[in-house]
């Protein structure tokens, strides 16, 4: 609709043109300004154009600057023709001319070097030095009333362009502007050779532009008439060559999106703020109202395998559709996935618990041969008291045996307590030891003798060394005990070590316990044991 529109306007300026050449004053006017106007018109609108869909920034600038360049060269011809009342405004909106057909070619050359480039590419530094000469030329015609170098006028005339000749500075500019023209065809002419698409569009229009430049220099009439004005003809031919660019991709736009909305292979519609379907995809299920304004709330299952998402955007909403069959049975694996590990799981750890149960009884009856074997004598010696016990029949000897069974059992049990220590950790507080000693002691104090322990607070000995002072010590009983009147046990510290003394007032013959002391001693039926160990942490 749109090509139907412009180039009806153009048709439209055409006949302008031809009722101003073959009728008055006053409709020349009239037919002149209109025509101008319809083409400053039509290069603004190329203008927005360009700037909404043209999405490479150096690109759009570029074209922009061209859009600019052609309003302003109408502008100045309008001014010429029909607006100008002094001759030397006349002239040098003639001189005006020459900007934009000296920058437009050179800002053809720059955009034939975008084609084809992505969205983020600038033009190179080189490119920027065509500005220098384009300049200069500029310069020298709007300076030709000073030098005339580019245009002579014969003396006493009037300045106009009714009676020129050309100097040797306008074949400079001609030359320029040839090729500015000239490279910008050609690369345009190769970068189309590498489209994909349409690569045919751009060469049409540069070979209508080198057709309509060879027939408009040959003086043909009927172009005359037709195609006389350079200025429309050449803004016309450029705006065409560089929009078929845009249609083969050789300048990338952001136009095309209807279609390939429809084509895409997402089920999605767009709608507006009252939910009128505005666009859809061809896969697009059809959807209701109510439907629309739940998936706003919250996302919409409208069957096992389809989920429907609704976002709001600018004017309206886009709801589209997720086929969610593949998560749906993944999440259905992940489910038997997750029972069966649970399973799993379950039997695992009914296996560890059987095989830590099974692990604590074989430590249990380790550390209970261990013991057992330890006290064997010890626990024949309390199967020999029970004997007895049973057997006696006199009071005060029965309560003996019971003492002295009372003191088996608390070895046992107390060396077995330091037997587990043992197992857990290497070091104890003496405390340990001392609470060993008084439970003895008080199954002594039964049998009527005194007992006596001195032992220091917060000190840490190894458990090893517990284990044979206390054993050391149910020896002495054992061998003893009938005729033990008192005994006196003293710990104390010495430096980084502890010294373990025993005092045993005693009838009995204890010098062979002298060899398992440090140091052993007997005066008077008094016998001293002492012992010299390490405090814990010490080597």
């Amino acid at each position: 609709m749109n090509k139907i529109i412009i180039a009806g306007l153009v048709i439209v300026a055409i006949i302008c043109r031809i009722l101003g050449k073959v009728s008055s004053r006053y409709i020349y006017i009239v037919a002149g300004v209109l025509r101008t106007l319809i083409y400053i018109g039509l290069y603004i609108g190329w203008g927005i154009s360009i700037n909404k869909r043209v999405v490479q920034k150096a690109a759009k600038n570029t074209l922009l600057f061209i859009s600019g360049l052609m309003i302003f060269w109408f502008i100045v011809r309008s001014i010429k023709y029909f607006f100008a009342m002094d001759v030397n405004v006349e002239r040098y909106s003639w001189y005006s001319y020459y900007l934009p057909m000296l920058f437009i070619p050179q800002a053809a050359v720059q955009m034939a070097v975008l084609l084809g480039q992505p969205e983020e590419y600038t033009l190179p530094k080189w490119s920027k030095l065509l500005y220098i000469p384009t300049t200069l030329c500029s310069l020298l015609v709007l300076t030709n009333d000073f030098h005339q170098l580019v245009f002579s006028f014969s003396a006493g005339e009037v300045w106009t362009d009714k009676g020129y000749s050309y100097a040797w500075g306008y074949y400079i500019v001609l030359l320029w502007d040839v090729i500015c023209a000239v490279s910008a065809f050609v690369l345009m002419v190769y970068k189309c050779r590498s489209s994909r698409r349409k690569k045919y569009l751009p060469i049409i229009g540069i070979c209508i532009s080198i057709i309509y430049a060879i027939i408009y220099a040959s003086g043909a009439e009927w172009m005359q008439v037709i195609g006389g004005d350079i200025t429309a003809a050449l803004c016309l031919m450029f705006m065409c060559i560089f929009e078929s660019c845009l249609h083969c991709g050789l300048i990338q736009t952001n136009t095309g999106y209807e279609q390939l909305f429809e084509v895409c292979t997402m089920g999605a519609q767009i709608t507006d703020q009252d939910y009128h379907v505005i666009y859809t995809s061809a896969n697009a299920m059809k959807l209701s109202e109510m439907v629309m304004r739940e998936a706003e709330k919250e996302e919409v299952r409208i069957d096992k395998k389809t989920m429907i998402k609704n976002r709001p955007i600018q004017g309206g909403h886009i709801l589209w559709q997720e086929d969610i069959e593949d998560i749906m049975m993944l999440l259905d694996r992940l489910e038997e996935n997750r029972k069966t590990i649970e399973e799993s799981n379950c039997l695992e750890q009914e296996n560890y618990q059987t095989k830590a149960k099974i692990y604590m009884l074989r430590e249990k009856n380790r550390l209970y041969d261990k013991l057992q074997t330890q006290t064997a004598g010890q626990i024949g010696l309390l199967n020999e008291l029970l004997i007895r016990y049973e057997e006696e029949e006199d009071l005060a000897e029965s309560r003996r045996l019971l003492a002295k069974i009372s003191l088996i059992g608390t070895y046992i049990k107390r060396y077995g307590n330091l037997i587990f220590i043992g197992e857990r950790e290497a070091v104890s507080d003496i405390a340990e030891l001392g609470a060993c000693l008084e439970e003895s002691f008080s199954s002594l104090r039964l049998m009527g003798i005194e007992c006596a322990l001195t032992a220091p607070a917060g000190e840490r000995i190894y458990v090893r060394d517990a284990v044979r002072i206390y054993s050391f010590f149910e020896s002495i009983l054992e061998a003893c005990v009938d005729s033990i009147k008192f005994m006196w046990v003293k710990i104390r510290p010495c430096g980084e070590e502890m010294v373990f003394c025993m005092e045993v007032e005693s009838e009995d013959d204890l010098n062979s316990f002298f060899d398992k002391t440090d140091q052993g001693e007997n005066e008077d039926g008094i016998w001293k044991f002492t012992f010299t160990i390490k405090k814990a942490g010490e080597k």
